[in-house]
């Protein structure tokens, strides 16, 4: 059974004033007290990782944020106590959240707040993704880094359709509009996450979540020399937000990496 080493590294960023961000890390979730860039580590030979982005400003986005991975957090037991995969629970606990995330909306009278949510599960050498909104997922392989998750926004169905190119959708302005998140309610519109094919791990892999922080700040070629740098997940990690944050670390920045073997 390969052995799971992951990192996970979340920084405020240099515009914000709150972390609406949140991970989760195998059953650790996000500091916020943390001062700088708060850090934990996990090593495993499964595992259950997530990185959340939360929206509503004024400390209400950390809301959302932290009901997601504090649902994640209860799922997570019972797929352990129960022994059953994540990927059969995976769309109860994202309605569950979604639930609770609308219960909270109406309890602010209103007041919208959501998040954005990547998934990596990782067990019987299989690895699964999943995503519902921008925070991404991405599989370093044989040094060459591969995206796997597919961006809910108006710019990604664009390129699809060969209307943008991927490089003027970068600047596009609507390039932060999402079309999926958690926090919408059910007579809106149905929730449906993007499901990455399984991907059978081999030694030496190492896969990234992260939030808009991150990919905002750093195209897909900086992310992968970074990465190629490095040999443990914390150092990755670590390397990654600082990067964000000398190129402008205009958003929050949260990472995991996970590295088989």
């Amino acid at each position: 059974m390969p052995i799971i080493n992951s990192a996970a590294a979340s920084n405020v960023g240099k515009t914000r004033n709150n972390n609406e961000d949140n991970f989760f890390l195998n059953g650790i979730i996000l500091n916020t007290s943390i001062k700088g860039t708060a850090i934990e580590s996990d090593r495993a030979d499964s595992g259950l990782f997530a990185v959340c982005d939360g929206m509503g400003g004024e400390a209400f986005g950390e809301v959302a944020s932290a009901i997601a991975v504090n649902t994640l957090r209860e799922y997570h037991k019972k797929t352990l106590e129960q022994k059953i995969s994540f990927t059969e629970m995976f769309s109860t606990y994202s309605d569950e959240t979604n639930a609770l995330i609308c219960a909270e909306i109406e309890k602010n009278g209103g007041k919208r707040i959501g998040t954005t949510f990547a998934v990596l599960y990782i067990e019987d050498n299989i690895a699964h993704a999943f995503n519902i909104g921008d925070s991404r997922a991405y599989l370093l392989r044989d040094n060459q880094l591969m995206q796997i998750s597919q961006d809910h926004t108006p710019t990604r169905r664009l390129v699809d359709m060969g209307i943008l190119t991927a490089e003027k959708a970068k600047s596009h302005p609507e390039r932060h509009k999402l079309t999926q998140h958690l926090g919408i309610f059910p007579e809106e519109m149905v929730i449906e996450a993007f499901v990455a094919e399984p991907v059978i791990i081999m030694d030496g892999d190492a896969f990234l979540l992260c939030s808009d922080g991150l990919s905002d700040m750093l195209d897909d070629n900086e992310i992968e020399e970074i990465m190629n740098k490095h040999a443990t997940p914390q150092d990755m990690a670590n390397s990654l937000v600082e990067a964000a944050l000398t190129n402008g670390g205009k958003d929050n920045i949260t990472v995991i990496i996970s590295t088989i073997g």
